[in-house]
């Protein structure tokens, strides 16, 4: 029998390179129409690692890779992409607090 998680990884390889064919949107893209080589590493990162669940967390491991395969579908993962900057509000928490340290204030009016 076929480790549990072969099955999610080639559905979430599918899904990748259906998305990457399907938009085509991608102009740092060496292949056009395919997806970047980076979404394929990240299934492989991803699914390499559930796969290191003991014997015994198998059928966790599966149920896991089956949610993101899911997520995927419902456009709540993408593999290989950035996540949003939120930069702007940690800097402004950062200086908040260096000024609650030297004790002064940034008060604008």
């Amino acid at each position: 029998m076929a480790n549990p998680l072969l099955y999610p990884a080639l559905v979430e390889t599918a899904l990748v390179t259906y998305r990457g064919i399907k938009t085509g949107s991608n102009a740092a893209n060496p292949i056009p129409h395919l997806p970047l080589p980076s979404q394929y590493i990240s299934v492989l990162v991803i699914y390499g690692g559930l796969s290191l669940f003991p014997a015994s967390g198998q059928k966790l491991a599966a149920t896991v890779g089956w949610g993101f395969v899911v997520a995927t579908l419902l456009n709540l993962y993408s593999p290989g992409n950035q996540v949003i900057n939120t930069n702007t509000q940690v800097s402004s928490t950062v200086q908040a607090g260096s000024d609650l340290i030297t004790g002064t204030t940034n008060a604008t009016s």
